[in-house]
């Protein structure tokens, strides 16, 4: 038997049995207004958005590697919000907001712009809306424009679009001017590779962006009208099509049965549902299921 051939786990997996386990125990995560929807499911496709907002249970359960993604995730983001907290006294954290009665959410933080300037004097005076988000290292190299076999940093994809929108629609229930989106690397770049591009060490692990006004304030509104027309529809009883908004928010139509899907399909909560329930507008009274 060669040894370097990994076995089944005994020990190893002790934590992530737990995780999955108080996963499946506590069930799905309420919104925080009980709204139909939530923040963070801005720009999804409008079929899982529908059966969101019907109040349909998720026929695909998170698997363990998402649950401990999710975990770290989670993690992460508690200790950079306690940092927050003692860096920026007066600093709000996990704000609880939302637009109208259709969608709610949290804040990762929110600042008013004298608790930003009481330790950055230099800075504008506006209120920010704080986002973050945990990564591998190839989405973060992505983000910051980071070419590994040419140790240079060029054409930076900044921040998801699904980010960007969560972040846009959370600012405009909280009444902020700027954006500030974070990103934090589970894999560190480097030594080598930084030093020839020219990052510093923070910057070889995580990268910020600052949105203002006049580029979030016109998506939030695209995609809160995209969510209007969703929950009306729900209201209906219509399940919405296989769409989703791609890079540059144009319509995209996908389809969780082709040969080669769309890589949000294999992650969707509701796939098994969404492929029962076959293309195109669905009649809940015309389902398959029914």
């Amino acid at each position: 038997m060669d040894w370097k051939i990994p076995v089944a786990p005994v020990f190893t997996d002790s934590l992530l049995r737990e995780l999955v386990k108080e996963n499946e125990e506590r069930g799905p995560k309420p919104t925080a207004f009980d709204t139909p929807l939530r923040y963070s499911s801005a720009g999804d496709c409008s079929r899982a958005l529908s059966y969101q907002a019907l109040g349909y249970e998720a026929s695909n359960t998170f698997d363990a590697p998402s649950v401990w993604v999710t975990h770290l995730g989670t993690q992460i983001h508690e200790w950079v919000q306690d940092a927050i907290g003692r860096r920026f006294p007066g600093a709000t954290i996990e704000n609880k907001s939302q637009v109208a009665e259709m969608v709610s959410g949290h804040a990762d933080g929110v600042f008013d712009g004298s608790v930003i300037t009481a330790v950055i004097p230099d800075w504008d005076g506006k209120r920010v809306l704080y986002e973050l988000k945990t990564m591998g290292g190839f989405s973060f190299e992505k983000s910051i424009g980071l070419k590994k076999q040419k140790k240079i940093l060029e054409n930076p994809e900044g921040p998801r679009r699904t980010a960007l929108l969560q972040a846009a629609i959370n600012a405009f229930a909280n009444n902020c001017h700027t954006i500030v989106i974070g990103h934090i690397s589970l894999e560190g770049i480097s030594k080598g590779v930084g030093r020839a591009a020219g990052l510093d060490d923070f910057g070889r692990v995580l990268a910020e962006w600052h949105i203002p006004f006049d580029v979030w304030f016109p998506l939030a509104k695209d995609e809160m009208a995209r969510m209007k027309k969703i929950v009306a529809m729900a209201k209906l009883d219509q399940i919405a099509g296989r769409i989703i908004p791609d890079d540059n928010g144009v319509p995209l139509p996908i389809d969780p049965e082709a040969a080669r899907p769309y890589w949000k399909c294999d992650y969707c909560s509701y796939k098994d549902l969404c492929v029962a329930d076959g293309s195109g507008i669905v009649t809940i009274n015309n389902r398959k299921d029914k």
